[in-house]
């Protein structure tokens, strides 16, 4: 009889849903917009949804369900994951049911359950670790955050324009960003940002999120403006690294980068800059990792330890192959 689990990564913007069955072949994928509760009106109507949808989609029945791990954002506190646990049980899913921070998934797909640390810069940022003894440690425990998400990227580069902290050689691209907002002079741009950029939080923090594509890309093409900005988020990311791995016994530290800024050539090139630029003789040596299993992956990885399934290397890169089908 086969084994069906379920991995949900319920991120900010999107929350991906995976079906797997115990060989790693994915059997239904959906994709639904953000899951954050604090963020999202949305959210438990994305999550139920997108747990429906791919059960029905693996033509299952919700009793055959043998496990659902499910990373969250905005799972901080301990009544965060209550909430999270008691939505996930309206699935009617009997089997084992588990809800985590979005950051324990992506851990997971880094490492396996390994010790290492993993830095995220996507809708959200967090940098998470994994010490050798087991113990969990997060940047914000010591009161430290990254601005690598991608709204933060576009906040600092508007705020720099309209403060006038620009050269000459920024101009070009400078138009380009007051296109993006439709309008035509920096004046007018300020004139936005009175009325407050959008309707909202959510579509404030959505159309700066969208940009941060603009900010990156400008970064690679050497635009002094965006590299001031860029460079910054990611020396604020080296700064929790290796904050956090000065609580690793280890010589040796690995270390993954996710989210779709941090993942960018030019942060990741700018991240390892800083951390070989910081790195000391007798210091703990960060060690840089490419991840390619998608942190949707990392929660089927633990819907499996849930279910009783033995994870072997054969699983994962069946998973990880399943997975870039659906998600390209």
């Amino acid at each position: 009889m086969s084994t069906y689990v379920i991995g949900m990564d319920g991120g900010g913007s999107h929350t991906r849903v995976a079906l797997a069955d115990e060989n790693g072949k994915i059997l239904s994928y959906v994709q639904k917009g953000g899951c954050n509760r604090y963020h999202d009106t949305n959210a438990e109507k994305h999550v139920l949804e997108g747990i429906a949808e791919v059960i029905q989609g693996a033509r299952l029945e919700v009793q055959e369900i043998a496990s659902i791990q499910a990373g969250m954002a905005g799972l901080n506190q301990p009544e965060d994951t209550l909430w999270a646990e008691a939505l996930l049980a309206q699935t009617g899913i009997s089997g084992e049911i588990s809800a985590v921070n979005d950051s324990h998934i992506a851990h997971t797909a880094a490492f396996g359950g390994e010790p290492g640390i993993v830095a995220i810069g996507g809708t959200g940022s967090l940098i998470l670790g994994k010490t050798g003894q087991g113990t969990w440690i997060r940047n914000d425990q010591f009161g430290h955050y990254a601005p690598t998400a991608a709204r933060f990227l576009a906040y600092d580069t508007v705020h720099s324009i309209l403060a006038g902290r620009y050269e000459v050689r920024d101009q070009l691209w400078i138009d380009r960003v007051l296109t993006y907002w439709n309008v035509t002079s920096i004046p007018e741009l300020a004139a936005l940002g009175v009325a407050g950029f959008a309707e909202n939080r959510q579509a404030i923090n959505r159309k700066f999120g969208q940009m941060a594509p603009l900010v990156t890309e400008a970064a690679a093409q050497n635009i002094p403006l965006a590299v001031r900005v860029c460079d910054s988020a990611a020396d604020t990311a080296v700064v929790g690294i290796l904050m956090l791995a000065s609580c690793f016994d280890d010589q040796q530290v690995p270390m993954a980068l996710t989210g779709s800024c941090l993942r960018t050539p030019y942060m990741v090139e700018a991240v390892q800059k800083g951390l070989d630029a910081a790195y000391k003789l007798g210091g703990p040596k960060i060690q840089y990792i490419t991840s390619n299993l998608p942190a949707v992956g990392g929660a089927l990885l633990d819907a499996y330890h849930l279910a009783g399934v033995q994870v072997t290397e054969g699983i994962t890169s069946v998973l990880q192959s399943e997975l870039e089908q659906h998600m390209t």
